[in-house]
């Protein structure tokens, strides 16, 4: 049984409809007769959360009745918690509008009137909104709830998380853009319009994703799994074979410096044309391993490229240098 002990109808000054500070909606919770009964453990435990709602509820009344409204409110959301019910959210706006805080108050009025929207006080309390939204416009903010189905929902407005749905907080007038997400379900997007002197509710029905999309996605081992390797392949092998053409140009300059040396008839020509064949001789045997090195890495990308490795024949590449020349071999073995 909810029953309010008085009705709102007086108005006071700047523009706030408010009952006197001990008024407040008192609860009755009323026990069934069957209850007396064996009850089944899913009711046990329902007739626990009503028992301890009853209690944080008597404790909200009495702080409400001293005086201590913020205390008030703590006992009366802890209330609503365990038992939803649209007089205690009368009972928090009632507290929070005691101290003083308007957004809190708006709050709770307005979340009073969207579980009981044909209360017997309804006109009353609108005309309550109406003035505590007027009083958050001068502060140069308005506030938003957004609710979804399912609840819990992360709300995120303008690019920032701002909670979970329920979620109530206030904005700045203007463009907003909301967004939802919710695991398993389709992000939903909205761009509001925030009013100056109205609050707003936004009420959205997340639809589910489609299943598949989030299925674990099977894994074709025959396909491979490693990054294509574009041009990079053909690239190595042409600097390599370009670095092997060099080396072979540096070996046919070495052998005619070294036939130079022969005809020689002075020892210093001599020891100047030993020098340049040897210093080209070393240049055609580092150009040759550079070349023979590129050669190898191309072919074995290509190799890769070609198949996963973790299921191709097994493949194997080397480089094989001799005195005058370098070469690359290659074998896979089945």
């Amino acid at each position: 049984m909810l029953v309010c002990s008085r009705t709102l109808r007086k108005a006071l000054l700047a523009l706030l409809v408010a009952m006197p500070a001990g008024t407040y909606c008192k609860l009755g919770w009323t026990q069934d007769a069957h209850v007396s009964n064996p009850m089944a453990p899913g009711e046990a435990a329902q007739e626990e959360r009503r028992a301890s709602a009853r209690e944080r509820y008597e404790n909200g009344a009495n702080a409400y009745s001293a005086g201590h409204y913020k205390d008030a409110v703590d006992f009366f959301l802890e209330a609503d918690q365990l038992s939803p019910s649209a007089p205690l959210s009368f009972n928090v706006a009632r507290a929070y509008e005691q101290i003083g805080d308007d957004a809190g108050a708006l709050r709770w009025y307005r979340d009073y009137l969207h579980r009981s929207p044909t209360a017997d006080n309804a006109a009353a309390v609108s005309a309550t909104i109406e003035a505590l939204a007027l009083a958050l416009s001068k502060k140069g903010v308005q506030q938003l709830t957004v609710r979804s189905t399912p609840l819990g929902a992360t709300v995120t407005i303008d690019g920032t998380p701002v909670g979970v749905t329920p979620w109530t907080g206030e904005l700045s007038p203007g463009k907003r853009k909301v967004l939802l997400t919710y695991r398993g379900y389709t992000d939903e997007r909205r761009t509001i319009a925030m009013s100056a002197t109205e609050p707003r509710d936004l009420d959205l029905q997340m639809e589910q994703s489609d299943p598949a999309a989030n299925a674990p996605r099977s894994v074709n081992l025959n396909e491979s799994s490693g990054p294509r390797l574009g041009p990079l392949p053909w690239l190595s092998m042409g600097g390599g074979a370009a670095a092997l053409g060099a080396a072979l140009a540096l070996e046919v300059a070495r052998r005619s410096a070294e036939a130079d040396a022969r005809r020689e008839v002075t020892q210093l020509g001599y020891q100047s044309r030993l020098e340049t064949e040897q210093g080209r001789q070393t240049a055609a045997r580092v150009m040759a391993g550079i070349g023979g090195g590129l050669l190898a890495v191309g072919f074995v990308m290509l190799l890769l490229e070609s198949k996963d490795t973790r299921h191709a024949p097994t493949t194997s590449a080397g480089l094989v240098c001799m005195p005058m020349l370098c070469a690359v071999s290659a074998g896979r073995r089945f």
